[in-house]
């Protein structure tokens, strides 16, 4: 492995969902989008292992529903990515607070290779994380103090690789609640356009960009 192997990728939305009154079209149009991106990047990086999917507007929306109304789109849109990770023949991951939905853990998708992963992460925080994963630790280990490197196991992206880039897509650049810990010494790549008109040609270039970049992992 080199500094410049790109084996996780993440794409960060950064606008509110086009329909906020209708829940059930934002989430699905959300999901609509990630398939296509999540597509292209597995063809155009052969070597990617993990494809992240994080819509924070999305999850404000939800945050607005109800339980039950949360759990049915969220539901609908976990099967529908399901059905893409059999396409791609990925395993299919759901990160945040899920326990409580449909499908929270799906299995492994059928012809699924073992070191590929799409993941889609809602109703998700990056500081919520990191207390979730530790509260898991302290449970599981009474009275022993938490390192640092013992984070990673107990975190909704345990087994997965950091990202390597972190592409945010539309809205201003700007610090969000994702991927903290994770990202850390993550590249970062600037996309303008909004979600919607978000394409392979803009994904080519972010990965394009990468590339071209001399990695110094925070040094």
């Amino acid at each position: 492995m080199s500094d410049h192997d790109l084996r996780h990728l993440a794409v960060v939305t950064g606008t509110a969902p086009e329909h906020p009154e209708d829940i059930r079209h934002a989430v699905l149009a959300s999901c609509g989008k990630a398939a296509e991106i999540a597509r292209e990047a597995f063809v155009l990086v052969p070597g990617l292992r993990a494809f992240s999917w994080l819509d924070p507007g999305l999850d404000s929306l939800l945050s607005s529903a109800t339980a039950a109304a949360t759990a049915r789109v969220c539901g609908e849109g976990a099967r529908a990515l399901a059905t893409v990770a059999a396409e791609l023949g990925t395993s299919l991951r759901l990160c945040g607070r899920v326990d409580d939905l449909p499908g929270a853990a799906p299995g492994k998708a059928a012809g699924a290779q073992d070191d590929r992963t799409l993941l889609w992460f809602l109703r998700y925080g990056g500081r919520d994380e990191i207390v979730r994963a530790a509260g898991r630790f302290l449970a599981a280990h009474p009275g022993v103090k938490l390192a640092d490197d013992e984070l990673d196991a107990w975190l909704d992206t345990a087994g997965i690789p950091d990202p390597d880039l972190l592409l945010y897509v539309g809205g201003p650049l700007e610090p969000r609640d994702v991927l903290l810990w994770q990202g850390s010494y993550a590249e970062i790549c600037h996309a303008p356009e909004p979600m919607s008109a978000f394409s392979a040609a803009g994904l080519r270039r972010a990965v394009s960009d990468y590339f071209d970049r001399q990695r110094r992992f925070g040094r």
